[in-house]
């Protein structure tokens, strides 16, 4: 006779197994949202999403790399980047971050491109592992080259893809939440 975890992990499989299936793939076939294709980030596919992706800041004499990871469509995280880069209290948040705001403050032009290194499976709770973050952490210890702005310290951070599955105890009204 099966236990109750037993129970509960059996039905929580197949609620996954059948949602997996059941949700057609976002941006099977349009890739791009942006009105000007020019104006497009990575050149019309700004729509992909669970991807580990490379900024390029090129300045007069340096160029300096950054790679970073979404699990969401690109174009939002982008949108993310861009607003750390016009306000001043968010500016400690990524190295890049940090890198621009010391570019503007020295009063130096830049040019930022984007480009897509590799895609990868974010956390499931069926394989209870991560793709994406595995693959940022390969290209940071195998490939330093490509990623010059990144710190070490980001290499044993624990998967944030991971949180979204974890029952949580809400403080406000005593139960717990989903």
């Amino acid at each position: 006779m099966p236990n109750v975890k037993q129970i509960i992990d059996g039905h929580n499989k197949a609620i996954l197994k059948t949602a997996e299936t059941a949700q057609p793939q976002k941006n099977e076939g349009n890739t791009r949202s942006c009105r000007k294709k020019e104006d497009c980030p990575l050149n019309g596919e700004c729509l992909v999403s669970e991807v580990v992706y490379q900024a390029t800041v090129t300045t007069g004499d340096k160029k300096e790399t950054y790679i970073g990871l979404t699990a969401t469509q690109f174009k939002a995280r982008y949108r993310n980047h861009l607003m750390s880069f016009r306000h001043e209290k968010r500016r400690n948040e990524t190295e890049l971050r940090k890198h621009l705001w010391q570019l503007k403050e020295a009063n130096k032009e830049f040019d930022i491109t984007w480009k897509i290194l590799a895609k990868g499976k974010s956390y499931t709770n069926l394989t209870k592992r991560c793709n994406l973050c595995t693959t940022e952490k390969f290209f940071l210890i195998c490939r330093p080259h490509l990623a010059t702005l990144n710190k070490r310290n980001e290499l044993v951070c624990t998967c944030r893809h991971r949180r979204k599955f974890i029952l949580r105890y809400n403080r406000t009204c005593g139960s717990q939440r989903l």
